[in-house]
């Protein structure tokens, strides 16, 4: 089902929205994405968040030569416009059919920077929820879960995100056409 909306969506372009208007969608993410943003208290969260979220802003930094950091301020953090350009062009070397992927992807998780390292294969779809997810799980982890309701949640989370990296990436991949050969 979530792939077939994927598609739905990328046939029908309900918003009727243009290239540059879903990659500026994607890129205001980063005003709000989950990595960037820490708690101070408990410490104990603010501990995991650093450690966890750390690598991956390190990470994207390196791999698109990007300044994205994080913030304990609830204005967030400052993102250069220059970041916003560079991954803005990387975002334009995609098909408007990846970009429902990737929009889709940055929706669920609530991140760019995650979005992007689980396209690039730096994350698989667990991790990349589990890491999207660390704060809820940290808060069950110590007051408990509702029964049935948390894992549900999760588990459609996982299959939505799994599914719109697949899409990405068989939208993006060269698939070349091969023609029957004749019996002889």
């Amino acid at each position: 089902m979530h792939l077939t909306s994927l598609c739905n969506t990328a046939i029908d372009n309900p918003s009727t929205r243009n290239k540059q208007q879903v990659i500026r969608a994607i890129l205001h993410y980063l005003d709000t994405d989950t990595v960037c943003y820490r708690l101070q208290d408990p410490p104990e969260l603010f501990a995991l968040q650093t450690n966890e979220w750390d690598p991956l802003l390190d990470w994207i930094n390196e791999r698109y030569k990007v300044e994205v950091s994080s913030s304990t301020s609830i204005t967030g953090p400052e993102i250069p416009d220059a970041t916003r350009q560079t991954l803005g062009h990387h975002l334009e070397t995609h098909s408007d059919w990846a970009l429902v992927g990737y929009e889709n992807t940055v929706s669920c998780l609530k991140s760019v920077v995650l979005t992007f390292a689980l396209m690039d294969r730096r994350l698989g779809v667990e991790e990349a929820v589990t890491l999207s997810l660390l704060e809820t799980e940290f808060q069950t982890a110590r007051w408990g879960s509702v029964e049935w309701a948390h894992d549900t949640e999760i588990a459609d989370l996982k299959a939505r995100v799994a599914a719109a990296s697949l899409f990405t990436q068989l939208v993006s991949g060269s698939h070349e056409v091969k023609q029957k050969q004749p019996i002889q």
